[in-house]
């Protein structure tokens, strides 16, 4: 039983890696089953065995990519705003987190390029539920611990943070989108991603009434 369970899990591991590199070679439209099985040395036939068609095989290959990005929305939620010194927490908003994020997306940019090209619309539905409400939560236990530390005089609704999270989500899907960006990020639209956070955060600097600590006064010896 264990040497059938090694095999089949061998099988399926090979199918997703020619799936892989046929989907990155002709796009998804033209990743044909017969492609992919001749890749893997197999059947067409025997990959339903393990997936019902392209779109389960997709589906399990961006789950990768997309576990990049989940795993960094849950260590957001970790964090310990509240052991944070006044200077630290300040740093984070001006940490470059979105940036990062989008940074992460570079390396995987085909693939993420053909899901939002080619996904029923489910799959990529609950990746943008589930991933911006992470990033909600993060958002508003940051943006409470600067309130109550008199580092910021305003507060921003749940409402507000999760559309705020919404567009920047958007914002990100708009670039990937783009078949100028199909094979990586061109120089323009990141330079354009970078020009709209900056704006986005000048903008949450005033809506939030950040109030920026004072460089310390050195006396004169």
């Amino acid at each position: 039983m264990r040497t059938i369970r090694e095999s089949t899990k061998a099988t399926r591991t090979a199918i997703l890696t020619s799936a892989k590199d046929i989907f990155l070679t002709y796009g998804y439209q033209e990743a044909s089953m017969r492609r992919i099985a001749a890749k893997a040395g197999i059947t067409p036939g025997a990959i339903y065995k393990h997936f019902s068609g392209k779109e389960d095989m997709f589906e399990e290959i961006f789950a990768e990519s997309e576990n990049k990005l989940m795993l960094l929305s849950e260590s957001m939620l970790h964090a310990d705003f509240t052991s944070m010194t006044d200077d630290q927490l300040l740093q984070v908003l001006y940490s470059g987190i979105s940036i990062r994020t989008f940074e992460l997306l570079e390396d995987d940019m085909q693939l993420f390029h053909m899901l939002l090209k080619n996904d029923s619309g489910t799959y990529l539905s609950r990746f943008r539920k589930i991933y911006i409400e992470q990033c909600t939560g993060f958002a508003m236990q940051y943006y409470s611990e600067l309130y109550k530390r008199g580092l910021a005089s305003n507060q921003l609704s749940e409402k507000t943070v999760y559309i705020l999270s919404s567009s920047e989500f958007s914002m990100v899907c708009e670039i990937i989108a783009d078949d100028s960006c199909k094979n990586g990020i061109t120089p323009e639209c990141k330079q354009a991603f970078l020009e709209a956070m900056n704006i986005l955060l000048h903008g949450l600097e005033a809506a939030l009434g950040i109030k920026k600590q004072e460089e310390p006064k050195h006396g004169k010896n």
